[in-house]
This record gives structure tokens, C-alpha cells and sequence, in this order.
């Protein structure tokens, strides 16, 4: 938005806004509800009112449970005595995942009055639009408190609630009054706009509107949108300064622990001219910080010459910033490619307080990474994955590697690495923008595959979402990447260094792997993967582990929406010898034994111990016959 448009679009947002306040509150006395203070610490509570830090507390189940009973969805009643109703816009939705497993979300609520409610609600409840007017049937539950960057403790007002759908229409006189007062109201926002002329209204895309109201959901739309972090803490700190962020802005942020470091994962936009304040935060230090940024220029230099400068202006606060360039291919993708690094490291003064910084696809990350690992034994890593497979796969983990030629000739796939988190990752969606079709595309069969481990509800969001997502709907595309992004984050939670459940992140890997050998295919890894997935169904089946090929149909369907291959032309039963030799040396076969990972349905992946050559060429023909 340029500043000029900034400045004319105000003075009518503001008075719009003052507005629907006046309307809204006309509306609320009319209705009989209470007033409700402004600030978040001085909402009368009950003596006995808890403070909580998330609203995941086992202490909150029952008061959640016991609302909804008592709370019907349609408002065809005057509520319980027990029960109160709350309105407002409804700024801010945050998934959360209960300490017992019940999936809740955070409503942040911004009443007529300017105050804040944080709400507790059921994921499964209604789901109005961000910038909406909600009512909510509840009660309120005590505090919950949030610490800000700066330290401070604020505490806010705990409402545990249910949405209220539209009940049928009623006769009541008091509707006549807050009809006539809506029009008196508007009919001096006309009046405020004539007398204001002298200010020019300039109307652009980024303009507030107001939208469509969603038909059943009892919502009316706000019109003036706010774009608030999606960090619970930062988003009640911009409220209570009553201020607008900045246009760039976090919508989701993970936290992904290991026994001796930890990885923040963002996903957002326009985050990265904001390099230097995230970074600053996650290493812990703000200035004199030299970074090496390792790039991987793209198709065309569209990475180096639109998304690189961004990336060096956000680290200007931090120090000075050295670049080189990494070719992303899996033949570069070797230990020469990592000692160029180091040379580069030397050459620049790049020391144990220095940064390295990766800006490209999973094989870059790869690179990037495992040159950071092996630097001074070991030095703060930052991923800025550039592609989708990045975002939601190679840039999570820790994992890092390069390949090694096999006696064969063909390519083994990350059999020389290391484990090194990095302390940031930044999702920025924006960059996906420019991502060429297939290289996006190719990122889709890591989702596909996170879809099918985490189970039927998130393989149904992914067929339902991938759409918008082909479309590169920016905020479709940050929940998808989050989505994606949290089944692995959460693998790897629970298993670090593979020793149980992360090896089921391989699920069509083996299959994957062996394909990405045969150099002369010119697959991507993400092709390669979706190939391997169709695969491992059919080899599912002749291992004994489904009763038929439902699945498989399914996954071949999912994929071919997404533009991606199930199959293998120009392969034969003459080149399956050689590709199980490469499946032999794969880094998860033990003594030579394959490993595979196989999916007995969704959400129910094994791994599947030395299956055997007749259900491994099983599997791969599958993919011959589909070529």
C-alpha cells in the first residue's frame, strides 16, 4: 500500500469504524447485554476465577464439555441463567491441541468497546471467517495469561464459548429500534464523508470492503480487516497497543524440540525483509552477526534476483552478509559441493558467532545444512526454504546430507550426513509466487505422503484444499503448508535420530530413491516420491496388509489432480534388478536387507521388515504397467 493511499483511506475507515461501534453498542444496550470494560486485566471475574497460560489446561475440559449441552448451536432460546452471550469481531482463530487430545481452537474476539476476549471453543463448532461478527453463548472461566517479547505479563479475559447459528425470526420490537438506528447511523457516516471532501478518498485493492455474508452462518463481516501475528502472545500485544502490524506478517509458528536445541518454524509473508528481527530473536543476538547466505539462484536467476535482495535487506541489521551460489542438482548435491562452501566460509572470516543462511529448494537446505554442521564443528543454521518440498519437508527435521556414487554408477541418496536443527526456519509464502509449476507441483507428494501417515481427516482437508492451493492461494497455502508441515514437526518430536516412528516419514522413499538413481529419468524428488507412494500401496497388497487396491486408486486419483506421475515409462522388467540393487544400498536397509514403509491404510503406515522380492516387484510393477 503506498503512502498516499494509506493517508486518504483513513479518514473514511475511521468513521465506518466509529460507525458500527455506535451501532454495535446501540445494538447491545437495545438487546439487554452488559456493558463490558476496555481494558484486558479489569473484567470482573468470579472469586474463584483460575489463570491459565494456554487453553489446552486439563483444567478447562469440563468447563468446555459442559458448555456445549447447555448451549445450542441454533439461538432459538433465551439462554440458561448460567449462561451469558458475547459479540464481537472475530480477529484471530488458533488451532490448539488439548493436553488429553481434544482439538480446541483460540478465538481472539474484539467487542464494540475496543476490549479483548479470548475465547475457548471446539474446532468442531462453527467456523466463521477471520474480520466476522460472532456471538458466542458461554461463560467465562477465569484468565489467560500471556507473556509479551519485552516480558511483561498481561492477563485477559478467559471466555469459554459456543458460536451461535441464526434461530428463526422473531417479533420483537426491540429489532424496529436497532434497525432505525442503523439507518440513523449511517445516515451520518453520509453526512461525516460530505463535510470531510477536503480529504480525497482513493479507493484501491487494498481498500476495507465488506463481504457477503456466509448464508446460515449467523455472520456478519466486518469492514475493516485486521492482519494480526498468528503468535497468540503477539497478536493480544498489538491489540492492547492498539495498533495495526505491519503488512508482512507470521500467521503460523512451531516449535520443534530436541534434546539439546530447538527450531522455530515459521510460515507467513513478507517475511523475509524481516530476516534480521527473526533471526535476531531466535539466535539471541541482534548485531555484529556475520551471515553466509548459500543460494541456490533458480530457474531463470528468479531466486537470485527477486527474492535474494529481499533477504539481504532483512539481514542488513544484523551485520554484514557474503553470498554463493550452490547448484541444486542431486549430482552436485556431493561432498565437492560442501567444500566449496567451506572454501567460500574461509574466505569470508566466517566464524563460530556467525550465521549461515540457506535460501533455496530441499536440496539446497540439504547442501547449506550439512556445510553449517561441519563448520568449526558446528555453527547456527537458518532455513529459507524456496519451494514447497522445502517448506513442508526438507527444511524440518534437523537432517542433513549429500549423496555418494554407488559401484553401480547410479547416485546414493544422503548417505553421507549429519543431524543438525537449524534454529529458524522461515516460511515465507510469498517466495512460492515465482516457483516454476512442476518444481511446485513436485512438492504436493510430500504432502500427499504426510496425509496419508497423519490420517482420513487431514487426507480429506488435503482433496478438499488442493484447489485453492494449485491456485496459490496465499492464505490456503500458509494453513496447507502448516498442516503439512505440524504432521512431520510432530514425528520428529517423538523419534529424532530415526530410531522408531520418524522411519515412517520414508514412506515411499525406498521406491523414491531407487528411481532418483536412474539420473537419466530426469525426475524430481517430489515425482519421484508420488511414484514411490503408488508403489508402496501396491506393494501393501501383496504383502497382505490390505484387502484390496481402494487405497491405491485413491492416492493415484489425489496425485493426478495435483499433476504429478504414478507411473514410470521407458522402465521395464529388464531394469528392475538394477533398481533393487539400488534399493539394497539405500541408508535404511540394514545388511543389505530392504526396509519398506507400508500404508495398511490411511493413518495406519508400518514398517515392514525384509518384505521379500515378490512383493517388492510387486510394488514396482505397479508403476511399470501405470507408464
Amino acid at each position: 500500500m503506498t503512502p498516499s493511499v494509506a493517508k486518504s483511506r483513513w479518514p473514511d475507515a475511521r468513521a465506518l469504524r466509529d460507525a458500527l461501534g455506535v451501532m454495535l453498542l446501540i445494538a447491545a444496550v437495545v438487546s439487554g447485554s452488559a456493558p463490558v470494560t476496555a481494558n484486558p486485566t479489569s473484567r470482573t471475574q468470579s472469586p474463584a476465577s483460575e489463570t491459565y497460560e494456554s487453553i489446552g489446561d486439563r483444567r478447562l475440559r469440563s468447563a468446555i464439555d459442559a458448555v456445549w449441552p447447555a448451549a445450542p448451536a441454533v439461538d432459538t432460546t433465551s439462554p440458561p441463567p448460567d449462561l451469558v452471550e458475547r459479540s464481537g469481531f472475530l480477529v484471530q482463530v488458533t488451532p490448539v491441541i488439548g493436553e488429553d487430545g481434544t482439538p480446541l481452537e483460540e478465538w481472539v474476539v474484539e467487542e464494540a468497546d475496543g476490549s479483548i476476549l479470548v475465547v475457548a471453543t471446539r474446532r468442531d463448532s462453527i467456523a466463521p471467517r477471520l474480520r466476522s461478527m460472532v456471538r458466542l453463548r458461554g461463560r467465562f472461566a477465569g484468565a489467560i495469561e500471556t507473556r509479551a517479547r519485552d516480558g511483561r505479563i498481561r492477563r485477559w479475559p478467559l471466555f469459554v464459548g459456543r458460536p451461535l447459528e441464526p434461530g428463526p425470526p422473531t417479533e420483537d420490537p426491540r429489532l424496529w429500534i436497532t434497525g432505525a438506528v442503523a439507518i440513523l447511523a449511517l445516515g451520518l457516516l453520509v453526512l461525516r464523508r460530505r463535510i470531510r471532501r477536503s480529504v480525497p478518498a482513493s479507493v484501491g485493492a487494498g481498500s476495507p470492503s465488506a463481504r457477503d455474508s456466509k448464508p446460515g452462518s449467523g455472520v456478519r463481516t466486518a469492514s475493516e480487516p485486521k492482519n494480526l501475528p498468528s503468535d497468540p502472545a503477539d497478536a493480544l500485544e498489538v491489540l492492547a497497543a492498539g495498533r495495526q502490524p505491519p503488512e508482512p506478517f507470521v500467521m503460523h509458528r512451531r516449535r520443534l524440540e530436541f534434546e539439546h536445541a530447538s527450531t522455530t518454524v515459521l510460515v507467513g509473508r513478507g517475511l523475509l525483509p524481516r530476516a534480521w528481527e527473526l533471526i535476531a530473536e531466535a539466535i539471541g543476538r541482534s548485531t555484529d552477526v556475520r551471515s553466509f547466505v548459500g543460494v541456490d539462484p533458480g530457474p531463470e536467476r528468479v531466486v537470485e534476483a527477486t527474492h535474494l535482495p529481499s533477504l539481504l535487506g532483512g539481514l542488513e541489521g544484523l551485520g554484514d552478509a557474503v553470498t554463493a551460489n550452490v547448484e541444486a542438482s542431486e549430482s552436485a548435491k556431493s561432498m565437492p559441493g560442501v567444500e566449496a562452501l567451506w572454501d567460500h566460509m574461509l574466505e569470508s572470516g566466517i566464524d563460530r558467532r556467525s550465521v549461515v543462511v540457506a535460501l533455496g529448494g530441499g536440496i539446497t537446505c540439504d547442501v547449506v545444512g550439512y556445510a553449517a554442521s561441519g563448520w568449526m564443528r558446528g555453527i547456527s543454521l537458518v532455513l529459507c526454504p524456496s519451494t514447497l518440498l522445502g517448506m513442508v519437508d526438507a527444511a524440518i527435521g534437523g537432517k542433513t546430507g549429500v549423496n555418494r556414487r554407488l559401484p553401480s554408477g547410479g547416485l546414493g541418496k544422503n548417505l553421507v550426513g549429519a543431524f543438525w536443527p537449524a534454529r529458524l526456519v522461515i516460511c515465507d509464502c510469498d517466495v512460492l509466487q515465482t516457483l516454476d509449476e512442476r518444481a511446485f507441483r513436485s512438492g504436493l507428494a510430500e504432502c500427499v505422503k504426510h496425509a496419508v501417515i497423519e490420517g482420513p481427516d487431514a487426507m480429506s482437508s488435503l482433496e478438499r484444499e488442493l484447489p485453492g492451493v494449485l491456485g496459490r492461494d496465499p492464505e490456503v497455502l500458509s494453513r496447507f503448508i502448516d498442516r503439512s508441515a505440524g504432521v512431520k514437526i510432530g514425528i520428529v518430536e517423538r523419534d529424532p535420530r530415526e530410531a522408531g516412528d520418524r522411519a515412517l516419514l520414508n514412506l515411499g522413499h525406498t521406491f523414491a530413491h531407487a528411481i532418483e538413481s536412474r539420473t537419466e529419468l530426469g525426475l524430481t524428488h517430489g515425482e519421484a516420491v508420488a511414484i514411490g507412494l503408488v508403489a508402496a500401496c501396491r506393494a501393501a497388497v501383496a504383502a497382505g496388509l490390505q484387502s484390496g487396491g481402494g487405497m491405491e486408486d485413491r492416492i493415484r486419483a489425489v496425485l493426478r489432480a495435483a499433476g504429478l506421475p504414478t507411473g514410470l515409462p521407458g522402465v521395464g522388467e529388464p531394469d528392475l534388478d538394477d533398481l533393487m540393487v539400488a534399493m539394497r544400498v539405500d541408508k535404511k536397509a540394514s545388511q543389505g536387507r530392504i526396509r519398506l514403509v507400508l500404508p495398511k491404510g490411511i493413518g495406519d503406515v508400518v514398517v515392514f521388515e525384509d518384505p521379500g522380492d515378490v512383493v517388492i516387484r510387486a510394488g514396482w510393477r505397479a508403476v511399470i504397467d501405470d507408464g
